[in-house]
């Protein structure tokens, strides 16, 4: 990039936004609340036609005032009366390579009309022009953890070293050194690109015309940041706006591509559960979306992307002191669809792209390890107490029907410690199996992708434990010995002694079947799954996955 020679350089940094394609017009880079403002004291209109292929710069004032605390500071303390504060702000948009940009200043892109803007512009353009090996930032969202996290590095870091291994980690944000060949010393990406270098502001458009072939670029794809492409959160909000009206009208068809699920924030344990919204009615044992479609009768034809947003799930508890908790149809929805080629699932109130081959082996892996039974499990029965309220039976009672009726050792909310290794403390598994080499886990609902996620990855943690530290095993049959006595743990030590057959790690998953009559987990849990079933294959495990059923009792 050819630089400005008008004076001596000095590092600045500018923010640029990318229009969408079809935007060519400045008057659509506002906002509705910044439209409001044209012909305003407040809004000041500057054309140029010589800066890049044509420009407007918008600047939004508004009368200085003395913010709160200022006047509260002054009610005790002698302070120039000339100390203000101002709220201008700024937004340059310019035409460059045909393409419509917005460089804001102070808050200025709070102006902007997001919709019509590219949602991921910075994030794609950034990863073509840093360096992996040269973070200094990244902000991700795991969806396996339900957790958002951001990792700041005071020196340069690589990629990997901030934990991003799997799927499951999604980056938002991402900022750090440019590669040699880069203009810019260095760039943040999310929605807009940050670019920070020796620049004056006629540097702008060269700036732009740069940034518009990262962001069409695919050299990432030869990097760390290749498995951006495995799993991507959308955030351009026109697309959003698409995908939920698809997820309506599939929910209007009948089509079984969604289901209900509880978003990370609200509790499993609910005793029924029903649905807020003009003329719904009904309560239910189970989160089904097939319940939701009877709540709605006829009126299932009439569901929108509103409608999603203004029905609301409630789950009603037990303990009448606890108060009903609620969320949105939209933020229940799980499940995946195909849009113009591209696989698009909904998890939590968020959208991501998927890709298909990816998608179609994460289902084969999942599909290999679901196991039928022999002699099926009795279900997870409806439990009532003297006023006539029900609810299913806590894992931690089926636990210990499941272990006295089976002969299995009952492991549940008992812990093993790693001798020498402090805070080590771990539960093997809430069943052991000891005749058949196995330990199982089990776990009530299969609707939440975090809770699911959590439950493979600590049942994996633990059996990797016994294979890292073989004195956990020693602490094992001690425990075992103190539970059900030394013939039983005499027959650990026996099947320890048993080289030729392997432990298995199973889990157990209490549900009701989803509409088409097949137990299923979020898409997003068979990720977490297939990525603990590798380490625990390396390791010699083998792993399956079972289902339960929940007693059908009628509320």
């Amino acid at each position: 990039m050819q630089m400005s020679i008008g004076g001596m350089m000095t590092r600045k940094s500018y923010t640029l936004h990318l229009a969408k394609g079809d935007i060519a017009e400045f008057a659509h880079v506002l906002s509705e609340t910044a439209a409001n403002k044209l012909g305003t004291p407040f809004l000041h209109i500057t054309e140029r036609e010589d800066f890049a292929e044509g420009a407007r710069l918008y600047v939004f004032d508004s009368p200085e005032f003395p913010p709160k605390w200022l006047r509260e500071l002054r009610g005790e303390f002698q302070i120039p009366a000339n100390i203000q504060m101002s709220s201008a702000c700024a937004i340059l948009a310019f035409r460059q390579s045909e393409r419509m940009f917005a460089a804001t200043f102070a808050h200025g892109w709070m102006y902007l009309a997001e919709e019509n803007f590219e949602g991921d512009f910075g994030l794609r353009a950034a990863i073509n022009a840093l360096d992996d090996g040269k973070l200094k930032r990244l902000e991700r969202a795991n969806l396996g953890d339900a957790m958002r996290a951001v990792s700041l590095s005071p020196f340069q870091r690589d990629l990997r070293s901030f934990g991003l291994d799997d799927a499951l980690d999604l980056v938002r944000k991402v900022s750090g050194k440019t590669r040699d060949d880069a203009s810019a010393d260095s760039l943040t990406g999310a929605r807009s690109l940050k670019v920070t270098g020796e620049y004056n502001l006629d540097d702008l458009p060269e700036i732009a015309a740069e940034a518009l072939q990262l962001f069409m670029a695919t050299r990432y794809q030869q990097t760390a940041f290749q498995i951006l492409d495995v799993v991507t959160p959308i955030a351009d909000s026109r697309l959003i706006t698409t995908l939920d009206d698809l997820a309506a009208e599939s929910i209007r068809l009948g089509r079984e591509e969604f289901e209900l699920g509880l978003p990370a924030s609200h509790d499993d344990d609910g005793v029924a559960y029903c649905f807020s919204g003009p003329r719904l009615r009904g309560r239910f044992p189970d989160l089904l979306m097939r319940h939701y479609a009877s709540a709605l009768g006829t009126r299932i034809a009439d569901v929108n992307a509103q409608t999603l947003r203004d029905h609301k799930i409630i789950a009603e508890f037990e303990d009448n002191a606890r108060p009903d908790q609620k969320w949105s149809i939209r933020k229940a929805l799980v499940g995946s669809m195909v849009h113009e080629g591209g696989r698009y699932a909904a998890n939590e109130g968020e959208w991501y792209r998927v890709d298909e081959i990816f998608k179609t082996a994460t289902e084969d892996a999942y599909s290999d390890l679901v196991v039928g039974w022999d002699n099926p499990p009795v279900p997870l029965r409806k439990e009532y107490d003297e006023d006539g309220n029900g609810r299913y039976q806590t894992e931690a009672s089926y636990n210990a029907e499941r272990a006295a009726a089976l002969g299995y050792v009952l492991l549940d909310m008992r812990s093993v410690n790693i001798p020498g290794v402090q805070r080590s403390d771990f539960e093997p598994c809430d069943l052991l199996d000891i005749t058949d080499k196995r330990f199982i886990h089990v776990k009530k609902s299969s609707r939440r992708s975090s809770v699911l996620s959590h439950f493979f990855k600590q049942g994996s943690n633990a059996a990797q434990n016994f294979k890292r530290y073989p004195a956990a095993w020693d602490q094992l049959l001690a425990l075992t010995e103190a539970i059900s006595g030394v013939d039983v743990s005499n027959e650990l030590q026996i099947a320890l002694a048993d080289g030729e057959r392997p432990w298995t790690v199973e889990f157990w998953i209490a549900d009701t079947p989803r509409a088409n009559g097949v137990f299923n987990i979020p898409f997003f849990s068979k990720i977490s799954l297939r990525d603990e079933t590798s380490r625990l294959t390396a390791m010699g495990y083998d792993v399956r996955i079972r289902f339960i059923g929940l007693e059908a009792v009628a509320i």
